[in-house]
């Protein structure tokens, strides 16, 4: 038997991205707080980062970083959020102003000891990976899908 303690399953993270004009951002954090992120949290939402960055002279992209335990805590996300009408409500007025907005979920594509490259696998100057160091439950996952 084993001593080591067995890995737990890989979290999802969700990285939301929504481009506004300037003077929108606040109007529409306010909303983001009020109407979307109590649900969120009902639906097994973490919110974990909010950032805002420049996307031009005019405009701001906020930054929003969840967390979900597991890829099964995903899916069930999801199904709640299709059932939720409010969820679409919400949405559907962003649209209505938004200059831009994206979803992607994420896994982590590297084990938590394998996330530093190996000195000692690397030859001089070129990667050591293999096509065996790289499968396909290894990539990044995206999705296109609200929520």
């Amino acid at each position: 038997m084993s001593t080591a303690a067995e890995p737990g399953p890989d979290p999802v993270n969700i990285l939301d991205h929504v481009t506004l004009t300037n003077d929108q951002v606040a109007l529409w954090l306010g909303q983001f707080h009020d109407r979307y992120l109590p649900g969120a949290q009902r639906r097994g939402m973490r919110l974990e980062r909010v950032w805002r960055s420049p996307a031009g002279r005019d405009a701001t992209t906020v930054h929003i970083l969840w967390v979900l335990p597991t890829i099964r805590a995903f899916y069930a996300m999801r199904g709640a959020a299709a059932a939720d009408p409010e969820v679409a409500a919400f949405w559907a007025a962003t649209d209505g102003y938004a200059l831009d907005r994206q979803r992607r979920a994420l896994q982590p594509a590297m084990s938590g000891s394998a996330a530093a490259p190996d000195p000692d696998r690397a030859g001089a100057g070129e990667a050591a990976a293999t096509e065996a160091d790289h499968t396909p439950a290894d990539r990044t996952a995206h999705t296109g899908a609200r929520a």
